[in-house]
Protein backbone atom coordinates (compact mmCIF):
# COMPACT_ATOMS: atom_id res chain seq x y z
CA UNK A 1 0.00 0.00 0.00
CA UNK A 2 2.57 2.44 1.30
CA UNK A 3 4.96 1.44 -2.09
CA UNK A 4 1.99 1.68 -4.46
CA UNK A 5 1.25 5.35 -2.67
CA UNK A 6 4.88 6.48 -3.13
CA UNK A 7 5.23 5.65 -6.98
CA UNK A 8 2.17 7.46 -7.41
CA UNK A 9 3.47 10.55 -5.77
CA UNK A 10 6.65 10.11 -7.96
CA UNK A 11 4.46 10.09 -10.92
CA UNK A 12 3.23 13.22 -9.98
CA UNK A 13 6.12 14.80 -8.16
CA UNK A 14 9.29 13.48 -10.53
CA UNK A 15 8.14 15.74 -13.92
CA UNK A 16 7.60 18.43 -11.51
CA UNK A 17 11.17 18.47 -10.01
CA UNK A 18 12.54 17.60 -13.80
CA UNK A 19 11.03 21.06 -15.13
CA UNK A 20 11.90 22.85 -11.60
CA UNK A 21 15.57 21.69 -12.47
CA UNK A 22 15.68 23.15 -15.96
CA UNK A 23 14.09 26.35 -14.63
CA UNK A 24 16.76 26.24 -11.85
CA UNK A 25 19.89 26.01 -14.24
CA UNK A 26 18.53 27.97 -17.55
CA UNK A 27 16.31 30.81 -15.91
CA UNK A 28 17.77 34.37 -14.78
CA UNK A 29 16.27 35.65 -11.61
CA UNK A 30 18.21 38.23 -10.54
CA UNK A 31 18.27 41.94 -11.66
CA UNK A 32 21.09 41.33 -14.69
CA UNK A 33 21.36 40.03 -16.98
CA UNK A 34 17.78 42.12 -17.36
CA UNK A 35 16.62 41.12 -20.89
CA UNK A 36 17.06 37.47 -19.61
CA UNK A 37 15.09 38.15 -16.27
CA UNK A 38 12.49 40.26 -18.37
CA UNK A 39 12.31 37.69 -21.28
CA UNK A 40 12.62 34.66 -19.64
CA UNK A 41 14.92 33.65 -22.10
CA UNK A 42 17.38 30.80 -21.55
CA UNK A 43 20.90 31.32 -20.52
CA UNK A 44 23.00 29.17 -22.24
CA UNK A 45 26.04 31.27 -22.80
CA UNK A 46 27.07 30.62 -18.64
CA UNK A 47 30.62 32.05 -19.12
CA UNK A 48 29.44 34.98 -21.58
CA UNK A 49 30.35 37.55 -18.97
CA UNK A 50 33.54 36.54 -17.95
CA UNK A 51 35.62 38.56 -20.51
CA UNK A 52 34.33 41.46 -18.40
CA UNK A 53 35.05 43.11 -15.31
CA UNK A 54 32.25 43.90 -13.80
CA UNK A 55 33.56 45.24 -10.23
CA UNK A 56 31.42 46.95 -7.71
CA UNK A 57 33.84 49.00 -6.73
CA UNK A 58 33.75 52.59 -7.45
CA UNK A 59 36.28 55.30 -7.91
CA UNK A 60 33.91 58.08 -7.95
CA UNK A 61 31.81 59.79 -5.09
CA UNK A 62 28.38 59.10 -4.36
CA UNK A 63 26.52 62.50 -3.35
CA UNK A 64 24.62 59.83 -0.46
CA UNK A 65 27.64 59.01 0.74
CA UNK A 66 30.72 62.21 -0.01
CA UNK A 67 32.07 64.68 2.27
CA UNK A 68 34.25 66.67 -0.43
CA UNK A 69 32.75 69.74 -1.94
CA UNK A 70 35.34 70.28 -4.84
CA UNK A 71 34.65 67.97 -8.27
CA UNK A 72 35.39 68.20 -12.17
CA UNK A 73 32.20 66.47 -13.18
CA UNK A 74 29.02 66.05 -11.47
CA UNK A 75 27.40 62.79 -13.14
CA UNK A 76 23.10 62.03 -13.56
CA UNK A 77 21.51 59.74 -15.00
CA UNK A 78 19.73 56.65 -14.81
CA UNK A 79 20.71 52.68 -14.63
CA UNK A 80 23.47 53.50 -17.40
CA UNK A 81 24.66 55.98 -14.35
CA UNK A 82 24.28 52.92 -12.28
CA UNK A 83 26.65 50.38 -13.39
CA UNK A 84 29.52 50.99 -10.35
CA UNK A 85 33.08 49.80 -11.25
CA UNK A 86 32.45 49.29 -14.86
CA UNK A 87 29.50 52.48 -16.07
CA UNK A 88 30.88 55.33 -17.50
CA UNK A 89 31.29 57.75 -14.73
CA UNK A 90 33.45 54.91 -12.91
CA UNK A 91 36.17 55.37 -15.86
CA UNK A 92 35.72 58.75 -16.09
CA UNK A 93 37.28 59.35 -12.17
CA UNK A 94 39.92 57.26 -13.18
CA UNK A 95 41.17 60.76 -14.60
CA UNK A 96 38.93 63.22 -13.47
CA UNK A 97 37.23 64.11 -9.73
CA UNK A 98 33.74 62.94 -9.99
CA UNK A 99 30.53 63.22 -7.74
CA UNK A 100 27.32 60.97 -9.13
CA UNK A 101 23.67 61.89 -7.76
CA UNK A 102 22.35 58.81 -6.86
CA UNK A 103 19.53 57.03 -9.01
CA UNK A 104 17.22 57.18 -5.87
CA UNK A 105 17.81 61.49 -5.34
CA UNK A 106 17.56 62.44 -9.16
CA UNK A 107 14.28 60.33 -10.25
CA UNK A 108 13.92 62.21 -13.52
CA UNK A 109 17.39 63.53 -13.73
CA UNK A 110 16.36 66.62 -16.33
CA UNK A 111 13.86 68.21 -13.52
CA UNK A 112 16.16 66.66 -10.56
CA UNK A 113 19.02 69.11 -12.26
CA UNK A 114 16.78 72.16 -12.35
CA UNK A 115 15.88 71.80 -9.08
CA UNK A 116 19.51 71.52 -7.43
CA UNK A 117 20.24 75.03 -10.15
CA UNK A 118 17.36 76.84 -8.42
CA UNK A 119 18.36 75.58 -5.19
CA UNK A 120 21.40 75.85 -2.91
CA UNK A 121 23.33 73.36 -4.65
CA UNK A 122 25.58 74.82 -6.36
CA UNK A 123 26.93 77.03 -3.21
CA UNK A 124 27.74 74.34 -1.55
CA UNK A 125 29.83 72.31 -4.53
CA UNK A 126 31.72 73.27 -6.69
CA UNK A 127 32.00 71.66 -10.36
CA UNK A 128 32.76 72.83 -13.32
CA UNK A 129 31.01 70.11 -15.56
CA UNK A 130 27.70 68.41 -15.50
CA UNK A 131 27.14 64.50 -17.37
CA UNK A 132 23.63 65.00 -18.18
CA UNK A 133 22.59 60.67 -18.89
CA UNK A 134 19.56 60.09 -20.46
CA UNK A 135 18.11 56.73 -22.30
CA UNK A 136 16.73 57.09 -25.90
CA UNK A 137 13.35 56.13 -24.88
CA UNK A 138 12.68 58.20 -21.40
CA UNK A 139 14.44 61.30 -22.88
CA UNK A 140 10.84 63.22 -24.45
CA UNK A 141 9.02 61.59 -21.37
CA UNK A 142 11.12 62.93 -18.89
CA UNK A 143 10.24 66.58 -20.56
CA UNK A 144 6.76 66.18 -20.08
CA UNK A 145 5.50 69.00 -17.40
CA UNK A 146 9.25 70.07 -16.72
CA UNK A 147 9.10 72.52 -14.58
CA UNK A 148 11.74 75.67 -14.66
CA UNK A 149 10.49 77.30 -10.94
CA UNK A 150 10.80 74.30 -8.78
CA UNK A 151 13.97 73.86 -6.22
CA UNK A 152 15.59 71.57 -3.88
CA UNK A 153 18.05 72.76 -0.94
CA UNK A 154 20.37 71.16 0.10
CA UNK A 155 18.76 70.12 3.93
CA UNK A 156 15.83 68.54 1.58
CA UNK A 157 18.97 66.65 -0.13
CA UNK A 158 20.05 65.57 3.40
CA UNK A 159 16.59 64.68 4.70
CA UNK A 160 16.43 62.52 1.27
CA UNK A 161 19.56 61.00 1.93
CA UNK A 162 19.19 60.12 5.62
CA UNK A 163 15.40 58.57 5.09
CA UNK A 164 16.78 56.34 1.99
CA UNK A 165 16.61 52.59 2.46
CA UNK A 166 17.42 50.20 0.10
CA UNK A 167 14.56 47.56 0.24
CA UNK A 168 15.56 44.35 -0.76
CA UNK A 169 13.05 43.05 -3.34
CA UNK A 170 12.11 39.39 -3.65
CA UNK A 171 10.02 37.62 -5.73
CA UNK A 172 8.76 35.02 -3.70
CA UNK A 173 6.62 33.50 -6.83
CA UNK A 174 9.71 32.72 -8.62
CA UNK A 175 11.53 31.52 -5.48
CA UNK A 176 8.92 29.05 -5.20
CA UNK A 177 8.99 25.54 -6.04
CA UNK A 178 5.87 25.35 -7.74
CA UNK A 179 5.87 29.00 -9.97
CA UNK A 180 3.79 29.77 -12.85
CA UNK A 181 7.79 30.03 -14.44
CA UNK A 182 9.15 26.65 -13.40
CA UNK A 183 5.96 25.36 -15.58
CA UNK A 184 6.32 28.21 -18.53
CA UNK A 185 10.06 28.09 -18.59
CA UNK A 186 11.04 25.10 -19.90
CA UNK A 187 7.52 24.12 -21.20
CA UNK A 188 7.13 27.32 -23.55
CA UNK A 189 10.00 30.21 -23.57
CA UNK A 190 12.93 28.07 -23.64
CA UNK A 191 11.59 25.66 -26.74
CA UNK A 192 10.17 28.63 -28.11
CA UNK A 193 13.56 30.57 -28.24
CA UNK A 194 15.07 27.75 -30.57
CA UNK A 195 12.51 27.38 -32.39
CA UNK A 196 11.25 30.87 -33.01
CA UNK A 197 12.11 34.00 -34.46
CA UNK A 198 11.47 37.72 -34.56
CA UNK A 199 9.05 37.46 -31.39
CA UNK A 200 8.34 39.40 -28.22
CA UNK A 201 9.31 36.99 -25.06
CA UNK A 202 7.16 37.47 -22.40
CA UNK A 203 5.50 40.29 -23.43
CA UNK A 204 8.57 42.35 -22.70
CA UNK A 205 11.36 41.54 -24.60
CA UNK A 206 11.74 41.13 -28.34
CA UNK A 207 13.97 38.09 -30.25
CA UNK A 208 15.22 39.51 -33.76
CA UNK A 209 17.82 37.70 -36.02
CA UNK A 210 20.83 39.62 -36.55
CA UNK A 211 22.54 39.36 -40.07
CA UNK A 212 25.69 39.01 -37.95
CA UNK A 213 27.38 36.98 -35.44
CA UNK A 214 30.17 39.12 -35.03
CA UNK A 215 28.50 41.44 -32.91
CA UNK A 216 28.77 39.90 -29.80
CA UNK A 217 31.43 37.71 -28.18
CA UNK A 218 29.63 34.47 -27.81
CA UNK A 219 29.18 34.28 -31.96
CA UNK A 220 25.09 34.98 -31.25
CA UNK A 221 23.21 36.61 -34.11
CA UNK A 222 20.07 37.20 -31.50
CA UNK A 223 19.13 41.32 -30.99
CA UNK A 224 17.41 41.14 -27.29
CA UNK A 225 15.87 44.28 -26.78
CA UNK A 226 13.02 46.03 -24.74
CA UNK A 227 9.70 46.14 -26.33
CA UNK A 228 9.56 50.24 -25.02
CA UNK A 229 12.82 50.64 -27.41
CA UNK A 230 10.16 50.37 -30.11
CA UNK A 231 6.85 51.82 -28.05
CA UNK A 232 8.32 54.60 -27.12
CA UNK A 233 9.49 55.59 -30.97
CA UNK A 234 5.80 57.41 -31.29
CA UNK A 235 7.03 60.38 -29.28
CA UNK A 236 11.18 59.85 -29.71
CA UNK A 237 10.47 60.04 -33.85
CA UNK A 238 8.54 63.24 -33.82
CA UNK A 239 10.93 65.98 -34.60
CA UNK A 240 8.57 68.56 -32.83
CA UNK A 241 9.74 66.80 -29.34
CA UNK A 242 13.22 66.94 -30.08
CA UNK A 243 13.02 70.48 -30.85
CA UNK A 244 11.20 70.54 -27.39
CA UNK A 245 13.96 69.17 -25.62
CA UNK A 246 16.61 70.78 -27.50
CA UNK A 247 15.21 73.67 -26.17
CA UNK A 248 14.94 72.77 -22.76
CA UNK A 249 18.60 71.33 -22.62
CA UNK A 250 19.93 74.91 -23.87
CA UNK A 251 17.76 76.73 -21.09
CA UNK A 252 19.36 74.07 -18.20
CA UNK A 253 23.24 75.03 -20.02
CA UNK A 254 22.18 78.59 -19.86
CA UNK A 255 21.15 78.66 -16.10
CA UNK A 256 24.44 76.47 -15.47
CA UNK A 257 26.66 78.83 -17.62
CA UNK A 258 25.54 81.41 -14.80
CA UNK A 259 27.03 79.55 -12.13
CA UNK A 260 30.33 78.78 -14.48
CA UNK A 261 29.23 75.21 -14.98
CA UNK A 262 29.24 73.22 -18.34
CA UNK A 263 26.54 71.17 -19.51
CA UNK A 264 27.23 68.02 -21.14
CA UNK A 265 24.21 65.77 -22.38
CA UNK A 266 24.64 61.91 -22.99
CA UNK A 267 21.88 60.30 -24.83
CA UNK A 268 22.14 57.18 -24.37
CA UNK A 269 21.02 54.89 -27.47
CA UNK A 270 18.33 52.29 -27.02
CA UNK A 271 19.71 48.55 -27.87
CA UNK A 272 17.44 48.48 -30.80
CA UNK A 273 18.30 51.68 -31.91
CA UNK A 274 21.79 50.83 -31.63
CA UNK A 275 21.90 47.25 -33.90
CA UNK A 276 18.63 48.67 -35.96
CA UNK A 277 20.86 48.15 -39.19
CA UNK A 278 22.25 44.66 -38.20
CA UNK A 279 18.66 43.59 -38.25
CA UNK A 280 17.65 40.65 -40.32
CA UNK A 281 14.34 41.15 -41.05
CA UNK A 282 13.30 44.99 -40.90
CA UNK A 283 9.71 44.20 -42.33
CA UNK A 284 7.10 46.51 -40.31
CA UNK A 285 10.08 47.79 -37.79
CA UNK A 286 9.88 51.61 -37.88
CA UNK A 287 13.66 53.44 -37.73
CA UNK A 288 14.67 55.18 -34.89
CA UNK A 289 15.42 59.08 -35.44
CA UNK A 290 16.03 60.57 -32.19
CA UNK A 291 19.54 61.17 -33.19
CA UNK A 292 19.32 61.90 -36.72
CA UNK A 293 16.68 65.29 -35.43
CA UNK A 294 18.47 65.97 -32.34
CA UNK A 295 21.91 65.94 -34.60
CA UNK A 296 20.46 68.94 -36.54
CA UNK A 297 20.09 71.63 -33.99
CA UNK A 298 21.75 74.39 -32.96
CA UNK A 299 23.34 73.68 -28.87
CA UNK A 300 24.52 75.92 -26.34
CA UNK A 301 25.36 72.50 -24.49
CA UNK A 302 28.27 69.78 -25.15
CA UNK A 303 26.86 66.83 -26.90
CA UNK A 304 28.09 63.26 -27.22
CA UNK A 305 26.84 61.74 -30.06
CA UNK A 306 26.80 58.70 -28.29
CA UNK A 307 25.14 56.35 -31.42
CA UNK A 308 27.52 57.76 -33.93
CA UNK A 309 30.69 57.07 -31.62
CA UNK A 310 29.77 53.46 -30.40
CA UNK A 311 28.47 52.55 -34.14
CA UNK A 312 32.25 53.87 -35.20
CA UNK A 313 33.74 50.96 -33.04
CA UNK A 314 31.22 48.06 -33.94
CA UNK A 315 33.08 46.66 -36.80
CA UNK A 316 36.47 46.68 -34.67
CA UNK A 317 35.18 45.70 -31.21
CA UNK A 318 32.50 43.42 -29.89
CA UNK A 319 29.82 43.68 -27.04
CA UNK A 320 29.36 47.25 -27.46
CA UNK A 321 26.22 46.50 -25.62
CA UNK A 322 25.61 43.53 -23.48
CA UNK A 323 24.16 40.15 -25.94
CA UNK A 324 22.18 39.68 -22.74
CA UNK A 325 21.23 43.10 -20.95
CA UNK A 326 19.94 46.50 -21.98
CA UNK A 327 22.40 48.21 -21.20
CA UNK A 328 26.20 48.46 -23.15
CA UNK A 329 29.22 47.28 -21.57
CA UNK A 330 32.24 48.34 -19.93
CA UNK A 331 33.50 48.30 -23.47
CA UNK A 332 31.30 51.48 -24.63
CA UNK A 333 31.21 52.75 -21.20
CA UNK A 334 35.38 53.59 -21.89
CA UNK A 335 34.55 54.69 -25.47
CA UNK A 336 32.04 57.35 -24.02
CA UNK A 337 34.67 58.12 -21.42
CA UNK A 338 37.38 59.11 -24.28
CA UNK A 339 35.08 60.92 -25.78
CA UNK A 340 34.12 63.32 -23.26
CA UNK A 341 37.68 63.77 -22.85
CA UNK A 342 37.71 65.12 -26.15
CA UNK A 343 35.18 67.30 -26.37
CA UNK A 344 36.14 68.89 -23.09
CA UNK A 345 39.37 69.57 -24.37
CA UNK A 346 38.55 70.32 -28.12
CA UNK A 347 36.51 73.75 -26.75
Amino acid sequence: MIKKFILKTAYFILPAVFLFGISLIGLIRTESPDVLRMGMIPNIYKHYRDRFDLSEKENFERLSKTKKRKFDFLTMGDSFSEQKGYGYNHFLAEKYTTLHVDEFISNNQIQTLINLINGDFFEHFTIKYVVLQNVERHFIDNIIGINFDTKIKQKQIDSLILNHHKELKENKADSEFFSRSTLQFPLYYMPKFFICKDYLSNDLIYNYNLNSKKLFSNGSDKLLFYKYDIISLAESNKISNIVLLNNVLNKISQKLQEKNVKLIVLPAPDKYDMYYDYIANKTNLEKPLFFEHLRTLKKEYLYINSKEILKSHMNLEQDIYFYDDTHWSPVASQIIVKEIDRVIHKR
